[in-house]
């Protein structure tokens, strides 16, 4: 149940990331948007681990795999979904493409990672996509002429994510001792994305930024609520679910927002978004039921001792 709450958690905050993204991009492009967010990300967690007496890395090879997980999971990901929605796609469709991930993860995680992936788990992969692109496909109309790189960036994000999430449950599957802390680990991937994002937002951008009080906000939200909680949450479920099971989550974030969108901005919510709401539920539900997971082979399980920050 402790597990299946943080899943729940790791869900919303996902899907809050385009509430962030909406506030945000009027008043910065997206590479300075994200590099900012990940060099204030990187300040705030080197002060928490200074206090804590954490800066201590056990090895230079877990920096590097962090690092190359967050250039993919972070930078790579987040700057093609966000540029994608600055060159005109609409939010809508970038959910759809980037909804690929779960499939592709699936898809790969057995041949790759050795993963058993039960028909049941197919069948509940195929029916989360469907709930998808129900919800979808009803916003399509209307979508305007876009740069076609506008709809190659959502499949580079989705391919980023799926790399990401199959190398790091990789690492946690067979080397589980060389990977660093959960807060150490967000550390590396926030330096190393902002080094990434730096050159891409002085060159392209002039890292012009707007700094209004919704700028601040959206700052803010996307620093506390995505880049320390949904990813912290998603590299520590991934010690104890299968790269599958993490990736199905992914479905639920285009409905999910949805909800949220009626919550905080009174977007209406249409019988068919209800309805792909409850596909992709369903779906998800298939996934998580179909198969049993491959624990994490270290001495302390208890999910708490993410909450407690404590390697």
């Amino acid at each position: 149940m402790q597990i299946l709450g943080l899943e729940l958690l790791f869900v919303v905050l996902w899907s809050s990331g385009f509430i962030g993204a909406k506030y945000g991009l009027p008043y910065a492009g997206p590479f300075t948007l994200l590099f900012v967010r990940y060099v204030l990300v990187a300040i705030l967690l080197l002060i928490w681990l200074s206090y804590r007496r954490k800066l201590q890395f056990h090895s230079k090879t877990a920096i590097a795999r962090s690092a190359f997980v967050g250039v993919l999971a972070h930078a790579v990901w987040l700057s093609a979904a966000l540029g994608a929605i600055a060159l005109g796609v609409s939010p809508w469709i970038v959910a759809l493409i980037t909804a690929l991930q779960p499939m592709a993860t699936s898809v790969l995680s057995g041949p790759l990672l050795g993963e058993s992936i039960s028909a049941v788990q197919w069948w509940g992969t195929g029916v989360g996509l469907v709930g998808v692109v129900l919800v979808v496909v009803t916003k399509l109309e209307g979508a305007g002429a876009v740069a076609p790189l506008g709809y190659v960036l959502p499949f580079l994000a989705a391919a980023s994510m799926t790399v990401a999430t199959l190398y790091q449950r990789h690492l946690n599957r067979t080397q589980p001792e060389q990977n660093l802390p959960v807060i150490q680990s967000l550390f590396v991937q926030a330096v190393a994305s902002a080094i990434a994002l730096w050159p891409l937002a002085i060159f392209i951008e002039g890292m012009s930024v707007q700094w209004t009080q919704q700028f601040v906000f959206a700052l803010g939200w996307l620093i506390i609520v995505l880049s320390i909680g949904s990813y912290g949450l998603m590299l520590k479920l991934l010690e104890y679910r299968t790269a599958a099971r993490v990736a199905s989550l992914m479905y639920l974030t285009p409905p999910t927002t949805l909800v949220l969108g009626f919550l905080l901005f009174n977007d209406q919510i249409a019988w068919v978004d209800a309805a792909g709401l409850v596909i992709a539920a369903i779906g998800v539900a298939l996934v998580y039921r179909g198969g049993a997971d491959t624990p994490r082979k270290v001495k302390h399980t208890d999910p708490r001792r993410f909450l407690s920050m404590k390697p």
